[in-house]
């Protein structure tokens, strides 16, 4: 062994060789140690405690921590709406309406005691390429007119089909926009839905339903998160 001091016999007397490394390498082996040590310690001290799904942008709001109770109970029952109204569309090709919600008992525009429960919101249904709701005044659907020409009839399928929740009674309720994508004529496959909530609960139909007009007239897009996602919120990722 380098390190281990070394005898050698000469002439009858002895003589005690030191190591040529003097025992640096075992002061050089504990210092390595200190320092592994002190890197973990460091890491483990320096990280977050919970780390949880990246922040919302300032136009977003979190469906978990970021609404109301009553809030969370209408966006709640929105998602599901929403791939209804969806599949409804690439079956059909036509959107629910107010009235067909109603024999759906589709919540949150199915006036029943959840509805009661959760403000008594007041439901439009915006049609993609009008901007009106989707009865005029003399309950004819747009567009059903006989004097309608083809060209009009066709814009129906563009845009963005808009379900308009607002007038909510609870103290603190949301005005609410399930926004479901465009649509294109011929196909009519609707895009995933998203949905936004105005503080106001009597805020005006926005004029255009874009992100960057809607963030402009005070609208924020909901982030859904799955069950994952919120317990990775709450306790942090796990091993």
């Amino acid at each position: 062994m380098a390190s281990a001091s070394l005898r050698t016999q000469g002439q009858g007397a002895a003589r005690v060789v030191a190591p040529a490394s003097g025992g640096w390498e075992s002061l050089g082996l504990l210092l390595a140690t200190l320092a592994v040590i002190a890197a973990l310690a460091g890491y483990l001290l320096l990280r977050p405690e919970h780390p949880g799904p990246p922040e919302p942008l300032s136009w977003q709001v979190r469906s978990f921590d970021g609404l109301g109770k009553v809030d969370q109970a209408i966006h709640g029952a929105l998602l599901p709406a929403g791939e209804e109204i969806i599949w409804n569309n690439n079956d059909t090709g036509g959107w629910v309406t107010m009235e067909q919600a109603q024999k759906m008992l589709l919540p949150p525009f199915y006036r029943d005691t959840f509805w009661k429960a959760n403000g008594q919101v007041h439901w439009e249904l915006i049609l993609p390429g009008t901007h009106q709701a989707h009865t005029l005044p003399d309950g004819t659907a747009p567009g059903s007119d006989a004097s309608a020409n083809s060209v009009a009839k066709a814009t129906l399928g563009q845009g963005a089909a808009v379900y308009y929740g607002s007038g909510g009674q609870m103290p603190g309720q949301s005005a609410y926009l399930l926004v479901i994508g465009h649509a294109h004529a011929g196909v009519m496959w609707a895009n995933q839905a998203t949905i936004w909530v105005h503080r106001d609960a009597n805020a005006p139909y926005p004029h255009i339903v874009k992100p960057e007009s809607l963030v402009g007239e005070g609208w924020r897009q909901v982030i859904p998160y799955d069950g994952a996602s919120e317990v990775e919120r709450v306790k942090g990722k796990q091993p």
